[in-house]
Formats: structure tokens, C-alpha cells, sequence
């Protein structure tokens, strides 16, 4: 099973603070944005954030959106210039350093993942999205007891953050920890009854449970 996490709020301040530096038009366009991408209208949505961004091409959450919907398009190339513009126009925002590490994890570029993770941990050490990345990059570096430890203080910090369980199980599985994996399995149906993974992870465990069964009869 395998999930990627979305783009995280574009905001570190207030955005009424913030919007008052930029047309009133832009705003207007960003916010259909917003509105386009809530009714799951993706194309849409990225037409209204080009849009904000003719007229305001510093308007850094637009950018930021604009870099989530390419990434959940997996368009990796545009969503990681994206990113790259939120970190140089807002190096205060440590959504913007995770959602950059994500893009250079996912196009195997980790070295540069884990510089940018870095900076996004420094700004807000206790982000759940942070400790997923960091969990997830652990393990592509072979690095199990860390990437453990930071899967379970995202999921600590975030429950409802669904990604970290299921990277948690993959790990357990991969060490050959198939009664853990089969723990956290049964708390992500229990918690998350209507996520997209939800029915593979039954499937899963119905099969770790019949194999189980089946080895007790032997």
C-alpha cells in the first residue's frame, strides 16, 4: 500500500495581513482556487491559481496549491518548481520545505530531500507531515528503528494523518513483524472506515490472518 501526502496549508501568517500586499482581483481568483479545488475540480482550479499569479506572481499560496495539484497529478517536474518559488518567496514556511523534500523524494533526488526536510523540522520540529517524511525517507535509506520512531510520533501528533500508518505497516512487514503490522492494521480500519485505502488494507489483513490461521493448523 502505498499514498503520498497532499500539499500542506500555505499559510504560516495571517492571511488578511498577507492578501492586503496584493490586488484585490488576485485574491478573488485565488479563492476560486480554493473553492474549485474543495469540489475536486483539479484543472479548474489550476487555471484560477495561473491566473492569480499573471497578476501577482509573488503570491506564494497560490504557488503552493498550484505545486499540490501538479503533485497530485504526479506532474513531479512543475510541482517541484512550485515549491522551490514558496521556500525563496516565504523561507518561514515550513510547508513549503516539506512539500519540496516530498517532490525530491518521490524523483529520487534524497540527498537534496533531506536537506530540505531539514529545514522544514527546524522551523516546526513537531509536524506530523515532517515526521511522515522523515519516516518514509528513513526507510528508503535503510534506516528501520528511525523511521519507525518517526512514523509513530506523526501518528502521536497527527492521528487522523492516515499516510503514517500505512507507511508504518509497510515497514513492520518489510522486517518480517507481521503481528505489529497486523495491530495497526485493524486501528486503520477502525479509524479510517471510508479512506481510499481502507479496502486493501481488509484485504491485507484477511490475508495475514488466513496465513496465520493456516500455519497454527500445520
Amino acid at each position: 500500500m502505498r499514498s503520498r501526502p497532499s500539499g500542506a496549508n500555505p499559510f504560516v501568517v495571517n492571511p488578511t495581513d498577507y492578501n492586503a500586499h496584493f490586488p484585490k482581483k488576485a485574491i478573488k481568483e485565488y479563492q476560486r482556487g480554493v473553492e474549485a479545488d474543495r469540489d475536486g475540480n483539479r484543472d479548474n482550479a489550476i487555471a484560477h491559481y495561473e491566473a492569480v499569479l499573471k497578476i501577482a506572481p509573488d503570491y506564494y499560496p497560490a504557488h503552493n496549491n498550484l505545486g499540490s495539484d501538479y503533485l497530485a497529478k504526479s506532474d513531479l517536474g512543475r510541482a517541484g518548481k512550485e515549491f522551490e518559488k514558496v521556500v525563496r518567496l516565504n523561507q518561514s514556511d515550513a510547508a513549503g520545505y516539506f512539500n519540496l523534500s516530498n517532490v525530491c523524494m518521490l524523483t529520487g533526488k534524497l540527498d537534496k530531500a533531506k536537506q530540505k526536510l531539514d529545514e522544514g523540522l527546524r522551523r516546526e520540529p513537531n509536524s506530523a507531515l515532517g515526521q511522515f517524511l522523515l519516516g518514509t525517507l528513513d526507510i528508503r535509506t535503510g534506516k528501520y528503528q528511525e523511521a519507525e520512531s518517526a512514523l509513530r510520533r506523526g501518528i502521536s501528533t497527527d492521528p487522523g494523518m492516515a499516510q503514517a500508518r500505512l507507511q508504518l505497516i509497510n515497514l513492520l512487514l518489510k522486517q518480517g513483524r507481521t503481528s505489529e503490522a497486523k495491530t495497526v492494521l485493524h486501528d486503520f480500519v477502525a479509524a479510517f472506515p471510508d479512506n481510499t485505502y481502507t479496502p486493501k488494507a481488509k484485504q491485507l489483513l484477511e490475508g495475514l490472518e488466513s496465513h496465520v490461521d493456516t500455519e497454527g493448523r500445520k
